[in-house]
């Protein structure tokens, strides 16, 4: 069967990613790194990944000011697959990163990093594979409580405490209003009013 154009240019997206980057030359050349990429390509991601999923990037390379120049501008998309927090099914959320890192050689030059960005530590050969950086980006961008945008499916009764959703049929219909027993027990002799 032949393969078409995208998904030749996915592959070749996906060959570039792993291949080792010159960071100084990137950034002195102002390169533009995009494409699209399986999410399968990336190996800490592979349990929050759906089936068949793709993610898209540009990384900008530059020289800025100051006195850590190497610079890169992160842009990606991705469509995570993740467990709602309120329903304990999946629910596959798209993230967004956009972000700018500075490249650094060692931890100590990363603690002297301008706030606004995020260090990157450089082995000694200036060199970075991209996946490494959008995996880390990605990664970071994985939200703490994933929910479903709309309302959860039916869930099992046994479940309404983990959803944070009440059965109101069966709180109506079950015991009497604890406050009115507090009330009562604040009536009786020496409750004081």
């Amino acid at each position: 069967m032949p393969r078409n154009h995208s998904q030749l240019d996915t592959e070749r997206a996906s060959g570039r990613l792993t291949i080792p980057l010159d960071v100084r030359a990137a950034c002195r050349q102002e390169e533009v790194e995009s494409g699209e990429a399986p999410l399968a390509g990336l190996s800490r991601c592979r349990e929050i990944t759906p089936e068949g999923g793709t993610f898209a990037y540009e990384v900008r390379f530059f020289e800025g000011q100051g006195v850590h120049p190497l610079q890169a501008e992160i842009r990606i998309s991705a469509p995570l697959q993740l467990e709602c927090s309120r329903c304990m099914e999946p629910v596959v959320q798209t993230v967004s990163v956009a972000s700018r890192v500075t490249f650094v050689f060692s931890d100590e030059q990363a603690e002297h990093v301008e706030t606004e960005t995020e260090p990157v530590v450089l082995g000694r050969e200036g060199r970075i594979r991209l996946v490494d950086l959008l995996e880390d980006e990605i990664l970071m961008a994985v939200p703490l409580m994933p929910v479903h945008e709309e309302a959860c499916s039916d869930l099992a009764s046994g479940r309404a405490y983990e959803s944070g959703r009440i059965d109101e049929s069966a709180s109506e219909e079950g015991s009497e209003n604890p406050f009115a027993a507090l009330a009562a027990l604040k009536k009786g002799p020496g409750g004081g009013d």
